[in-house]
């Protein structure tokens, strides 16, 4: 299970997370997958995006569907 790094597109403090490939949906790349900033001073849900080397491509504010109508696994933070 790799962690990851990246920064909170709300407050810009650097998060930290796992992900493994179960996690998304492998048919579909950059794959959705929502992170939880489990912060007192943030506490907010974007959606990342993650390449097939699960390495975040791109982020966006709030929570998006998914293109192919499967379920976007929920991560929290570490």
């Amino acid at each position: 299970m790799p962690k990851r790094y990246n920064y909170c597109p709300y407050c810009h403090k650097r998060i930290v997370f796992k992900i493994e490939f179960n996690d998304i949906d492998s048919s579909l790349y950059p794959a959705p997958v929502y992170i939880h900033h489990k912060d007192d001073s943030c506490d907010k849900i974007a959606t990342f995006y993650v390449d097939s080397l699960l390495r975040v491509s791109y982020t966006e504010l709030g929570k998006k569907k998914s293109l192919t109508g499967k379920d976007i696994k929920m991560i929290e933070t570490i």
